[in-house]
């Protein structure tokens, strides 16, 4: 484990030495990428997450591509196209998409054809462009920005949940306080050169390529599988949602807790690091019925799940 602890300190290293003041967020960022998911970063203008999600591509040594969704955005914008020449020979153009690290700004705004065209990349690694499967590269990771204030007042709508549920986790991003503030302007232009550099570094992706295999093969015990279960459960069967959670909400959570375990230098979940991988799993999947939708919040339904359910005690023998 120590050339592992070894290679996740120095990927957190670069990346809490660009965005500052929110090791929590770098963690569960960096725990979804191992497990293979993508993420929600929600939060106000200016809080840092295209910076984030910048330094993690440099982190893992991948391209990055962003891409300021609207509602005029198209599929093609996104994903590429075939173009034919006068000869007729098909040339293909890849989008952003076929970065290792995609943000999508404001994929809210986004037409429904175009977030439709993104299921297949979220859920298959892959996009078809003129019937052509094409497969996109590893590590590949979709982070998507929301502003859920406009949502809430009605600028914009709410993401369809067959989009909200391919997301592994999501974040809220909020400012930072007047320490790290300072931190950041007095560190700006290394930040600004570290983040915007162009150069990628495939050993290090190969590198981090064996932390997510590693990552997959974290032990989870019947006890943790069945643990996380009634939590799921618990939440399903609460009357103030107005949507079951889906199986992949459960295989979210699971996924996530073998990430952060490793991260914690640990080939085993323990009860412990699905309590952190609760949170970001569930919130944004958890869509509540209209009376409750201003007296409460997702967090509080997961709280109350997390108080009722009893984790796993192990009994520990000398």
């Amino acid at each position: 484990m120590s050339s592992v602890t070894e290679a996740l300190n120095r990927i957190r290293g670069f990346i809490s030495g660009v965005f500052m003041g929110n090791d929590y967020a770098i963690n569960v960022l960096l725990a979804t990428v191992m497990a293979g998911g993508h993420a929600l970063l929600m939060g106000p203008v200016g809080s840092g997450k295209t910076t984030l999600a910048k330094a993690l591509a440099k982190a893992i040594g991948g391209s990055f591509k962003r891409v300021q969704v609207t509602n005029e955005t198209l599929p093609s914008d996104i994903l590429g196209f075939v173009a034919y020449t006068r000869d007729g020979e098909a040339r293909v153009v890849k989008g952003p998409i076929f970065a290792n690290v995609v943000l999508l700004d404001e994929i809210n705004r986004a037409p429904p054809r175009t977030l439709s065209a993104l299921l297949e990349a979220m859920q298959e690694a892959q996009v078809t462009l003129d019937g052509n499967p094409l497969q996109l590269p590893k590590p590949h990771v979709i982070l998507a920005t929301m502003n859920v204030e406009e949502v809430e007042l009605g600028i914009t709508r709410q993401l369809p949940i067959a989009v909200l549920d391919r997301f592994m986790a999501s974040l809220t991003i909020g400012y930072v306080d007047r320490d790290n503030e300072r931190r950041i302007l007095s560190s700006l232009n290394s930040i600004e050169s570290m983040v915007n550099s162009r150069d990628n570094n495939p050993k290090v992706i190969d590198d981090f390529l064996d932390l997510m295999d590693q990552a997959s093969r974290v032990y989870a015990s019947d006890d943790v599988i069945d643990y996380i279960m009634n939590i799921t459960d618990a939440i399903r069967s609460d009357g103030r949602l107005l949507l079951p959670l889906s199986t992949r909400a459960s295989i979210s959570v699971l996924k996530l807790s073998r990430a952060i375990a490793l991260l914690n230098g640990r080939d085993y979940v323990t009860p412990d690091d699905v309590k952190v991988a609760v949170p970001p799993a569930l919130s944004h999947r958890i869509i509540l019925r209209p009376e409750f939708a201003n007296t409460l919040r997702p967090i509080d339904v997961i709280n109350d799940a997390l108080n009722r359910v009893q984790p796993p005690v192990y009994m520990v023998t000398e």
